[in-house]
């Protein structure tokens, strides 16, 4: 009898372990993982209300200029926000998007630099795919 209960114990210790799900993990969720945004290219990528909150991007300036993001989202009115943010994580640009799919952020740099964009779901309207680039018109 104890053996029998020691066995079933054993054995729901196993099936809620073998049945618990696996929390997803947003791998830039965070600035310390932005993904590299090479200057002059577009990207793509998504966001989703329930596991993919927030994007984290980082690209280097090399020379004084007028810096340029530029992205567009696939849903319209989804109100994502899109975020400049300097070397230290301070904001330099925002804008929320609105019926407009395109958002653009313009912001002058005067010297050598890093610089990381979040795009951030700030409700569940904002689920949805995205392009994005970054470009410098140097003085």
């Amino acid at each position: 009898m104890r053996r029998t209960l020691l066995m079933g114990l054993v054995g729901l210790a196993l099936a809620a372990c073998g049945g618990a799900e696996k929390k997803l993990e947003d791998p830039d969720g965070h600035r310390h993982q932005a993904k590299p945004l090479p200057l002059n290219k577009v990207i793509t990528d998504s966001l989703t209300w329930d596991v993919d909150k927030s994007d984290w991007k980082i690209f280097f300036v090399e020379q004084q200029g007028l810096v340029t993001v530029t992205t567009h989202f696939d849903t319209p009115g989804g109100n994502c926000e899109l975020y400049l943010r300097d070397k230290y994580g301070a904001q330099m640009a925002r804008e929320v998007q609105s019926n407009n799919q395109y958002v653009q952020l313009v912001r002058r740099v005067v010297e050598p630099t890093r610089l990381f964009v979040w795009v951030n779901s700030s409700g569940k309207k904002c689920s949805t795919m995205y392009s994005i680039e970054a470009k410098i018109d140097p003085d």
